[in-house]
Parts: structure tokens; sequence; C-alpha cells
């Protein structure tokens, strides 16, 4: 299951307290290897900015935004906060309905 099919499955109102839990276990398996996945693509972004060192800070930052790691990097960092506050709802319904 993708992460935005995830995040529709979790709107409905009526899954159960297991389900909300297995949906909770998951989301944070996946949270934790994006976070992963980011440190990763950091790490190639240094390496980047090193490479081209009598470049402008804008310049590097432009061609790097534009290439496939900078883009990953753009779609994990978004991905990171919607999953967050998905958890944190998750969490909610958890203790307020059990």
């Amino acid at each position: 299951m993708k992460l935005l099919e995830l995040f529709k499955a979790i709107k409905d109102e009526g899954l159960q307290k297991d389900q909300l839990e297995s949906y909770h276990k998951t989301i944070t398996e996946l949270y934790a290897d994006m976070h992963l996945q980011l440190g990763e693509i950091k790490k190639k972004k240094g390496l980047f900015m090193l490479k081209n060192p009598e470049m402008t800070g804008v310049a590097i930052m432009r061609e790097w935004n534009g290439n496939p790691d900078g883009q990953r990097e753009i779609e994990l960092k978004s991905y990171i906060k919607a999953t967050s506050a998905q958890l944190s709802s998750l969490r909610s319904r958890l203790y307020a309905n059990y």
C-alpha cells in the first residue's frame, strides 16, 4: 500500500482499535524509513556542494534542487511532515477512543 493510500484509509472514522494500531505501526515504520532515506540524500548533498566550490551558494542550491536527488529530498521532506501529522492524528484517535 502506498503512503497516500494509507492516508486515505486512516481517514475512515469507523476503524477499530486493532486497525488503528496496525496503521500506526505501518506508518511509524515508513516514517523511520523516510528519515533514513533523507539522511542518505543529505550526505549526497554535502558531497555535491564540496564538488563545486567556485559556485555561489544560490547557484549550488538551484543545481541541487534540479537534480533527481534534490527532487527526492524535497519530496521526502513533504512526506515526512505529512506523515508526522498523520501519526499525531492516529495517536489522538487511539487515546481518545480506547
